[in-house]
């Protein structure tokens, strides 16, 4: 699997440059030959791994909260409130199911402009922001990494969280800010101290003071300490839109569910360079190792397809259960 290592692409924005190519979604898929070479292998292995989010009922549900929240929001008496909240364990796809809503959305947004987003002659358009919780989440951190997003000068060294607050609250309505995802919010409250205090009131701060929707994105929230305490007790309760991902029934004869559609999905978008090569995520016994090699966890698992696609790319095989199982050992199956 020598072209593995030669691959390397972060699907995750660090800010407003990363969004054009990600929104766009342009992967068009390369032509099988019936020789198969190291560069048409490469080719191939490229193409799967930049394959996005598959279509699942949790992409469907996350969709639907948020444009709940943002008629909500948009009509509310008293301005912004209602917050959508996604929590499950690491790698149930959590990310992928917000990212997915907020790509299709800045897409239909973007076609609709009569100019490009990011035409120097107006305001760039940006109607969606992704944030990641830094690790050792002090202070401002958020509120900078929100203002860094998109693309801001820094604010001078003595802003306080209002002055941020009332710079992005001025800056939403000429970029057309319509959300807001804050990734690894469990970490906000981790250590129920002064600093994760502060973060949760910012946090807060976010949700009733913005004209956007903020998505919140976490593991564990039930037991968070972001969700405690009197901020927390605010920002749980404008979480009416609460989405637990990645909670799907397990296979059953006879039954289309979550994870059949998931195997259906990635059988359809990923591919091996030869014609005679197949893709077998759809049969029984593979979904069900798919299923159980993964924890139950689609996010785990569509990493885990990808894998094994490439192992059947290198080594000349169809992707089916021995490609599975030659992949299993890498899995990281404990983190995000």
């Amino acid at each position: 699997m020598s072209g593995q290592t030669q691959i390397s692409r972060r699907l995750m924005p660090q800010n407003i440059d990363d969004w054009k190519e990600l929104v766009s979604g342009m992967n068009p898929p390369p032509q099988q030959g019936p020789v198969v070479t190291d560069a048409l292998r490469r080719k191939f292995d490229i193409h799967n791994q930049r394959v996005g989010t598959i279509a699942t009922r949790d992409t469907h549900s996350v969709r639907t909260a948020i444009r709940r929240a943002h008629f909500e929001n948009d009509h509310s008496a008293y301005g912004s409130a209602t917050c959508v909240i996604l929590n499950g364990q690491p790698l149930s796809g959590k990310t992928h199911a917000a990212l997915f809503c907020a790509f299709s959305e800045t897409r239909e947004i973007w076609s609709a402009l009569p100019h490009e987003p990011d035409d120097p002659r107006h305001d760039r358009c940006i109607p969606w922001i992704y944030v990641e919780v830094p690790k050792l989440a002090r202070g401002l951190s958020l509120l900078r990494a929100i203002w860094t997003f998109c693309g801001c000068p820094p604010l001078r060294a003595s802003s306080s969280s209002a002055d941020y607050l009332e710079a992005i609250r001025r800056l939403a309505p000429r970029i057309g800010l319509r959300g807001i995802i804050i990734d690894d919010g469990h970490g906000i409250g981790a250590r129920q101290s002064k600093e994760s205090r502060l973060l949760a009131d910012i946090l807060k701060g976010l949700i009733t003071g913005l004209p956007a929707t903020i998505v919140l994105v976490g593991t564990g929230f039930h037991e968070s300490g972001v969700l405690q305490g009197s901020a927390g007790e605010q920002v749980r309760l404008r979480g009416a839109c609460w989405i637990d991902i990645g909670q799907w029934a397990l296979p059953k004869p006879g039954e289309v569910g979550d994870w059949e559609r998931l195997g259906l999905g990635l059988t359809q978008r990923l591919m091996l360079p030869s014609p005679r090569g197949a893709v077998h995520l759809t049969k029984r016994r593979v979904l069900h190792r798919l299923v159980d090699g993964s924890q139950h966890r689609p996010g785990l698992a569509v990493i885990w397809a990808k894998r094994a696609a490439s192992y059947a790319i290198w080594h000349d095989t169809d992707l089916d259960l021995d490609a599975l199982n030659a992949t299993h050992a890498g899995l990281p199956m404990g983190t995000e």
